[in-house]
């Protein structure tokens, strides 16, 4: 591919040709800032998106957290940027029980619990949290005597506060100003939970660039979404993506998500399915 000219591409998820036009905006208003021709290239599903990223096609990609992050682990890609929502550009999944759940640790769950998931390619509410687990040494088949696949984090919650399972996973905002890393928005609502552990944080979606793509070119791309100085950028990736604006990620944190995904399960079609299923 020549020097002087990208491509950018994504999955056209949801209403592809109002996001046809978003990308074309996009690609103007990059190209004027960058000096280069940018190229609009919109897929229909993930896995095309990742196999243009691994044979250079593609230079600039959109990616829900997993695909990301195991582009990343492969080497195909780095993330440069997290689209900012309501405030956030991250989250974490937790495993829970109520209160008063028996169930208060890793400990216990070795001894064989029932669990709720919401479905097989949810990120917090299946795949994190039993990637974690298993980095911890946990046999998944002899820890879940019996699992729901439930559709929804509210389905989850209720079936945990109902006692139809000892335990849930779901999405979990924690509050950066608490001392105690505690959860300002959760998806057991406001009921009273008790967290068995953690995994994350993780970045809601992903803007990633190919790896071998020119390192001064990754940077301009970069501070182009983060910085100040090219806002014709920002707000069009803004309406693209429907973010409020987008900051750098945080290596260390990428790091540490990375060795989690080194557990993770493959479900079959996962490049098609696995995402992000928080952003609302």
């Amino acid at each position: 591919m020549a020097s002087a000219r990208l491509s950018v591409g994504i999955a056209l998820t949801t209403d592809p040709d109002q996001s046809k036009d978003e990308l074309g905006r996009f690609c103007g208003a990059l190209g004027d800032a960058l000096g280069l021709e940018v190229q609009a290239r919109g897929v229909w599903h993930y896995h095309h998106l990742l196999e243009a990223l691994s044979d250079g096609e593609v230079d600039l990609v959109w990616l829900p957290p997993v695909l990301a992050l195991r582009a990343t682990a492969d080497r195909h890609s780095v993330p440069i940027a997290l689209p900012v929502r309501h405030g956030v550009s991250t989250y974490s999944a937790a495993l829970f029980t109520r209160a008063d759940g028996g169930v208060r640790g890793l400990d216990d769950l070795r001894k064989g619990v029932t669990a709720a998931w919401v479905d097989r390619q949810s990120a917090a509410g299946y795949l994190i949290i039993r990637a974690l687990l298993r980095s911890k040494g946990l046999d998944l088949g002899a820890t879940f005597t019996h699992e729901k696949f439930l559709g929804t984090h509210d389905a989850v919650a209720d079936a945990v506060f109902e006692t139809e399972v000892d335990v849930g996973a779901t999405f979990v905002y924690l509050d950066p100003d608490a001392s105690t890393g505690a959860p300002k928005k959760a998806g057991w609502g406001e009921r009273a939970a008790h967290v068995i552990c953690f995994a994350g944080p993780i970045p809601s979606d992903v803007l990633a660039v190919r790896r071998k793509l020119a390192p001064d070119v990754q940077h301009r791309i970069q501070q182009a979404l983060v910085g100040h100085d090219a806002p014709d950028v920002v707000a069009s990736a803004r309406r693209l993506l429907s973010a409020d604006g987008f900051v750098a990620p945080d290596q260390e944190h990428l790091e540490r998500l990375t060795e989690i995904l080194h557990n993770l399960e493959a479900p079959r079609s996962m490049a098609h399915a696995i995402r992000s299923d928080v952003r609302s």
